[in-house]
């Protein structure tokens, strides 16, 4: 098997590459943790949590690949832009739309994100609205449980 070597470059633009793909993947796990819970199907959460943190993982690795391989192409501590300004032309060619691509990810990453976060938050509201009216607790609007006797139990219907 014939084996090549990537120059820090190549292996620098595949771990691009890469990012975006994890970025686009770890997306799509949050629109399905979204869809889940808005159709109250929670048992499906922890698989998505679990495949999510082992994505997430990866993505560690690969953004530290991404800074060694940034130091030894002398980029260390710049942002792309900046990466941008200071690369040749051939390489600004080859990485512009990488970092383009990188970066549409993660904004549609951020709104996934969010979204299954207000989603989940509405679920375990109503979770805990229910738990607590069944454990005979009252629940306010603002989130507190209270395990005393809710004040309009003590009401009484009476004719003057």
């Amino acid at each position: 098997m014939e084996q090549t070597t990537l120059t820090p470059f190549e292996e620098f633009t595949a771990v691009i590459e890469e990012l975006t793909s994890l970025a686009s993947s770890i997306s799509q796990i949050e629109t399905a943790k979204a869809n889940a819970a808005s159709e109250k199907r929670h048992g499906l959460m922890d698989g998505y949590i679990q495949e999510e943190q082992a994505l997430i993982l990866k993505l560690r690795g690969l953004e530290q690949k991404r800074i060694r391989l940034s130091g030894e192409l002398g980029w260390e501590s710049l942002t792309f832009r900046q990466i941008l300004d200071k690369a040749s032309l051939r390489q600004r060619t080859k990485l512009e739309p990488l970092f383009l691509a990188l970066e549409q990810e993660l904004k549609d990453l951020e709104h996934s994100r969010k979204a299954a976060e207000q989603i989940i938050q509405v679920r375990l509201h109503e979770i805990q609205t229910i738990a607590a009216q069944q454990g005979g607790a009252s629940y306010d609007n603002a989130g507190d449980v209270s395990l005393n006797t809710p004040p309009h139990s003590k009401m009484k219907d009476r004719y003057v």
